[in-house]
């Protein structure tokens, strides 16, 4: 199985590799789903592709945003370069510009990224169906959702070490709506990580980090996941220290050796956690165990007591089970304290500590957080890099008179052969091809290392060192160029597909349409006298109302697919899959539809009623879908909440015994804004509905005359009589 580990520059990369990474996933300066990590100049990048592929380590690009219709030329652009330059595969999120991909780079190997939420088998049989090789799986997915992926086929990758969303990944917009700060376009501001206070009936029930998960760590469990069929293990982290990635990295190469020692468990908690580690959705349920309530930082590792202090000489004493040095970091997290030690006395596993940053209370636990030592060890495993050796064969041949030469070869059949300056001669010593041999052995500063070297001489041969040391020089440095070398395809200058579209929204005056979204089974609501075009609507609600052409059956994010098309003929989802099933469908926001290339794409399957388009979308850039408006519609939100975070994680349950389904609880954050909570116990799924309604009627007439001819309206808690005068205002 492939451990492939992150790198977020350089440096990253290095630690990596030299901690036995098989390949390393990157992202370029722009389009990246980690836009503030450090990133990667194409120089960088072609320097980080021979870097790895001298050493049989792969390399994937991250391309792995959303894009505009006025990004899309410069994204196909650098997938281009980035195919120049050698890489091993491009990883996706916009199916607009997987598809332009396609086209423009036929032998590029396509991985859809985990921002597709992929969990469901008719999902990954699309994308197969599509020419991508590999799906990421969701976070979500169990170890036997897993299974089912593969089974369809496709390879299959797993997320098995780092942090964890609590939201789908590409189905979070909290950050977007609560700052403008986009997780789908690499710019989440991470308000998971803050504090919110959950209600229910007006009480508060809890005050803490309730959506902070904790890390997933699968490495005691790696053994399951490896006969699972899973083709690759991905460390999260693209964000972290070239240290975090060295230590995890090595610490999965143990955990797939069978090496692992309670001491590398130990270093993986000091590289990072919060609160510990979970197993995630693959081995455990979606509960507090999973979460990291109080802390979203580095919690580190519990290491002893504070047993004195002395406020006034801002002096205290410390009892730890680890020996300490001065450069270490450690935590007093009763009294949110943190400080690096400053040894004033030390008596066996007592230490006189002197405090800066405030004096904590007696009793207080004490967590180590930096580990020098550790740290400083780490750095020594990839300041060399030469550390990591690649086998190779070689055969010498020396006969006397002529010139002799060394063959090496590696595994994947990669041959050099190089000759010396010097022809042979008679040797004196009878010893002399051993002498050579031994010499040729010393590969030093490279990173090849002799598996096997045998010769071909008829008598003993005498080459000068120096002539030796050249021939094993040239031989090497040739080999490593041949595994260096880009052998790539041409490429055709491909432009965007729709450059000579016009825009103009002169003469479309369109009577736009209404869809209705139920978020809740509204059997209260009686739709027979509501004037829209489509209504959708949870399962329970459409059961009542399926006779209704309008009717239109809700399948959330995470639900199984396997049922549709039996008793529900007319569906709306954000799953890809339900492109693979029969009837008529209309494909929800979480499809992420920002752009013509990506609505292209969709409408060309059959069934397509609509798409409703990205809440990303501005109003003014709707007009360049006009073009495309023919067989089908496409909406954009009128009025109502938002699904900002859809999660496996049930906020309800968790906090309460009664049936989570009929509790009305919520949210507030830190500025007392309400976020409500809407369960789909049916499929485990809950959705979180922003703190303000999105409210588009002003600019009716402006949606009219673009390419969106349908508006949408969410209902949530709204009357019959509400929605009725929404509608006529709409109108």
């Amino acid at each position: 199985m492939e451990l492939l580990s992150p790198a977020g520059n350089m440096q990253c990369l290095k630690a990596a590799v030299q901690n036995g990474a098989d390949a390393v996933y990157l992202g370029i300066k722009t389009f990246s789903a980690r836009a503030n990590a450090d990133n990667f100049t194409f120089e960088e990048l072609s320097e980080a592709v021979c870097y790895c592929h001298l050493r049989d380590v792969s390399v994937y690009l991250t391309l792995n945003t959303l894009i505009d219709d006025e990004n899309m030329e410069l994204a196909l652009g650098n997938a281009k370069k980035a195919y120049s330059c050698g890489i091993d595969g491009i990883i996706v999120q916009d199916m607009g510009l997987a598809m332009q991909i396609r086209k423009m780079l036929p032998d590029m190997r396509l991985h859809a990224s985990t921002q597709m939420s992929v969990i469901n088998p008719k999902e990954a049989i699309l994308l197969k169906n599509l020419g991508f090789k590999r799906v990421i799986a969701a976070r979500e997915a169990t170890l036997e959702q897993i299974k089912a992926l593969i089974a369809t086929g496709i390879e299959v990758e797993v997320f098995g070490h780092g942090s964890l969303c609590v939201c789908y990944s590409g189905q979070c917009e909290l950050s977007y709506f609560n700052g403008g700060k986009s997780g789908n376009k690499g710019s989440c501001a991470q308000p998971c990580r803050l504090s919110y206070s959950l209600f229910s009936n007006n009480r508060t029930v809890a005050s803490k980090n309730l959506l902070s998960t904790k890390d997933i760590a699968v490495m005691d469990d790696i053994d399951k996941v490896v006969s699972s069929g899973v083709v690759s293990l991905k460390i999260e982290g693209r964000m972290k220290s070239a240290e975090y990635v060295a230590i995890i990295t090595k610490t999965y190469r143990k955990a797939l050796s069978g090496i692992l020692s309670d001491k590398d468990r130990q270093d993986a908690m000091m590289a990072f956690n919060r609160e510990g580690f979970s197993k995630g959705y693959m081995f455990s349920n979606p509960g507090k165990e999973m979460m990291a309530y109080n802390f979203s930082g580095n919690t580190g590792v519990r290491i002893g007591t504070v047993t004195k202090i002395n406020k006034e000489k801002n002096l205290i004493q410390i009892e730890s089970s680890r020996n300490l040095v001065n450069g270490d970091g450690i935590s007093f997290p009763k009294s949110n304290i943190g400080m690096y030690v400053n040894i004033l006395k030390k008596n066996g596993n007592l230490y006189g500590l002197i405090c800066r940053n405030g004096v904590p209370e007696p009793n207080e636990p004490v967590y180590m957080t930096y580990d020098k030592e550790l740290m400083e060890q780490a750095q020594k495993s990839y300041a060399d890099d030469f550390s990591r050796k690649i086998p190779i064969n070689g055969h010498f041949t020396s006969k006397i008179g002529t010139k002799a030469s060394l063959t090496v070869k590696d595994t994947k059949n990669n041959v050099y052969t190089a000759y010396s300056d010097l022809a042979a001669q008679k040797a004196n010593n009878p010893d002399a091809d051993e002498d050579i041999l031994k010499n040729l052995m010393k590969t030093g500063n490279t990173v090849f290392e002799f598996k096997s070297l045998t010769k071909d001489t008829d008598t003993a041969t005498f080459l000068p060192s120096k002539s030796v040391n050249a021939l094993r020089r040239d031989a090497l440095e040739g080999l490593a160029l041949l595994r260096q070398s880009i052998n790539r395809n041409s490429v055709s200058n491909i432009s965007p597909k729709y450059e000579n579209i016009s825009i103009s929204i002169a003469g479309i005056d369109k009577r736009p349409g209404i869809s209705l979204f139920f978020f809740e089974d509204r059997q209260d609501f009686d739709i027979r006298d509501i004037d829209a075009d489509r209504i959708y609507m949870p399962y329970l609600m459409y059961q009542k109302y399926y006779h209704d052409s309008r009717a239109y059956s809700y399948i959330p994010i995470g639900a199984s697919l396997e049922s549709i098309g039996r008793d529900q003929k007319k569906f709306i989802s954000s799953s890809l899959g339900i492109l693979e099933i029969p009837g008529d469908k209309v494909l929800d926001s979480g499809v992420n539809c920002l752009n013509t290339y990506t609505a292209d794409f969709l409408s060309g399957y059959e069934g397509i009623k609509a798409i409703h388009l990205s809440h990303e979308l501005p109003i003014d850039s709707i007009r360049r879908f006009a073009g495309l408006n023919k067989t089908m519609s496409f909406e954009y939100l009128a009025y109502g909440r938002v699904a900002v975070m859809k999660t496996k994680y049930c906020i309800k349950s968790t906090f309460t015994k009664t049936n989570a389904s009929e509790e009305e609880m919520y949210l507030n954050d830190r500025q007392k804004k309400r976020i409500d909570i809407v369960t789909y116990p049916d499929c485990d799924t809950t959705y979180l509905l922003g703190a303000f309604t999105v409210n588009n009627l002003a600019n009716k007439d402006l949606i009219r005359k673009s390419g969106a001819d349908t508006l949408r309206i969410n209902v949530y808690k709204e009357t019959k009589d509400e929605v009725k005068d929404i509608i006529q205002r709409a109108r």
